[in-house]
């Protein structure tokens, strides 16, 4: 407890204006301890030192004070406020919320603030955004609670889980689809509002002893503001809840069992064989695999059974059984197999299409914005699009993309000077790189003040395989930590592969931010820091460069800042 001790004592001696200062690669290095200490005793099913160590990861301010930094510097909804209208995006405004919730227990929660965003068939999703200091006690209940559940989650499950991704959940599928294996036939699932209408009970249920799990309940039934009315909520966790994900892969943990429970007691497969079905869940959305249409027929009503004990129901119009040879989409891939049982896994035409609506719009609704600014957006989300398709056989759509990005911008230009010739239009906006002809260019300045030219780059990733992530194996498991190093740094090629800079440099930090001592690669954004900075001639020489999380990369420059001062 000695980190924890530091880190107190430094929060509570420190004046407003110094956020920055606080030292946060101790901070996660004691919060990770007592997760793995949970992990391992929940892991040998020791539930009264699994509840004790809870306890002090609740009670930890190192735990509060870097869920006040997740909340508030990283979420993507941290300029979003609840009810409250309260957000916190400074240095002084966080340091007040720290003190405010070491003074404060936990209470009753305030309601959450309903928005709608709209979903791609054209309805709306419900949100619930509860205000930021539920957010950050959320996230510090999610902290103690995640580990003790880690090393019992089902293999397949890779939703809103430390480590795993939709690219492992489409792998399982891809092995058990492939060639001779044992799945023709599919059940493509849908659960009609898993997150709007979970059982409150079962979730509380199975919590057990958790020792917060009366301030879960809270938050669950907090109701939520609409149109400056309260309502209540008997049913469901709020989408914008932090803990709400976790929760969801509580309630729905145990289906891959059932399956083969239900396999081994009608004799489908001898006890020596693998499973006849084969399962994978991300979140709400889940797929079963089978050999005949005629088991995934008479498993069907076990699964709805299983689902009404948690309060929910499957959505019959989008719930279907599917000949693999026909094909189905699942997280934004199309996966089918063809000729000699070879399964091939392609982008889904309506997310491809949905996508290039959306880039279509934005250049629409900004017809006057530099060149240069034009290939900063695009190259950033192109570039986040290809890399998600990379491990698939993807060639044809990239070249597609590319295509009908060509002609956007063409038109984008024939808009913003409609009396120009073409020829004109083409020697302003289009050039040459690397043997590439009509590329899309921009002149900008450098932050070195000089002028430079910026290229679109091309929707192209080569390709590569994902590698499935191991049975259970979870981060927290203080026995894998050499295997997780090893996995970084393969996701750290993947996620730069035209990057040989960020590559190099992430390899010499072993993919961890050096400023935290987390995972380089954990969802947060990266930005790439100068030790000697650009206003003091700082070079762009690998010497001189760093990999940092942006938030770090943040308080990092500010606590340099004050040390000048």
């Amino acid at each position: 407890m000695a980190v924890d001790v530091v880190a107190a004592t430094t929060v509570q001696t420190l004046p407003n204006d110094t956020w920055a200062r606080i030292n946060w690669r101790q901070a996660n290095r004691e919060v990770e301890r007592l997760q793995q200490r949970i992990f391992r005793a929940s892991q040998q099913e020791q539930w009264q030192k699994v509840r004790s160590l809870q306890k002090l990861l609740l009670r930890s301010r190192s735990n509060l004070i870097l869920s006040v930094r997740q909340v508030t510097q990283v979420a993507k909804g941290k300029k979003t406020p609840g009810v409250d209208g309260r957000v916190a995006l400074d240095g002084v405004s966080r340091m007040a919320l720290v003190r405010e919730l070491q003074q404060t227990p936990m209470t009753r929660p305030v309601p959450v603030r309903r928005v709608y965003i709209p979903k791609a068939n054209g309805k709306q999703r419900p949100l619930g955004i509860p205000t930021i200091a539920d957010r950050t006690r959320q996230h510090v209940v999610k902290t103690a609670l995640e580990p003790a559940w880690e090393p019992h989650f089902e293999a397949n499950s890779y939703g809103f889980r430390p480590g795993r991704s939709a690219h492992d959940a489409i792998v399982v599928l891809w092995h058990r689809l492939n060639k001779r294996a044992r799945g023709k036939w599919v059940l493509d699932a849908d659960i009609r509002g898993a997150f709007d209408h979970i059982s409150h009970a079962f979730i509380v249920q199975r919590l057990g002893n958790f020792p917060a799990r009366q301030q879960v309940r809270a938050w669950l039934t907090a109701g939520y503001v609409e149109f400056g009315k309260v309502h209540e909520t008997t049913e469901g966790t709020p989408q914008g809840g932090v803990v709400s994900p976790l929760l969801a892969n509580i309630a729905l943990d145990g289906l891959q069992q059932l399956l083969w429970d239900l396999s081994r007691q009608r004799k489908w497969h001898k006890p020596s064989a693998p499973c006849s079905f084969g399962f994978a869940r991300y979140a709400d959305d889940y797929v079963v695999t089978a050999p005949d249409r005629g088991r995934l027929e008479m498993v069907l009503p076990e699964i709805r059974a299983w689902l009404a004990v948690r309060g929910l129901e499957l959505n019959e119009d989008k719930t279907c059984i599917v000949n693999a040879y026909d094909g189905f989409n699942f997280l934004g891939f199309t996966i089918r197999k063809y000729a000699k049982g070879k399964c091939l896994v392609t982008p889904q035409k309506d997310k491809v299409l949905d996508k290039l609506r959306e880039w279509k719009h934005w250049l629409r609704q900004h017809p006057t914005t530099k060149p240069a600014d034009v290939i900063k957006y695009l190259n950033h989300q192109v570039g986040q699009w290809a890399n998600y398709y990379q491990h698939v056989t993807s060639s044809r759509v990239y070249s597609y993309v590319n295509n009908r990005l060509f002609k956007m911008l063409q038109s984008w230009c024939y808009r913003r000077h409609p009396k120009k010739p073409r020829w004109w239009i083409s020697e302003r906006y289009f050039g040459r790189q690397d043997g590439r002809y009509w590329v899309f260019k921009g002149d900008t300045t450098d932050r070195r003040g000089s002028r430079t030219t910026l290229y679109l780059a091309k929707a192209f990733r080569p390709h590569s395989e994902h590698v499935l992530v191991r049975g259970m194996a979870s981060p927290m498991d203080p026995a894998l930590q050499s295997y997780w190093k090893t996995r970084r740094r393969a996701n750290g090629q993947a996620a730069y592969p035209q990057a040989a800079t960020k590559r190099r440099l992430g390899d010499r930090q072993h993919w961890q931010c050096l400023v935290c001592g987390r995972d380089l690669l954990n969802d947060e954004p990266v930005d790439m820091h100068h030790q000697v900075r650009v206003a003091d001639n700082g070079t762009d020489h690998l010497s001189n460069l760093e990999l940092r999380h942006e938030a770090c990369h943040y308080n990092a420059e500010a606590q340099d800042s004050l040390s000048c001062a």
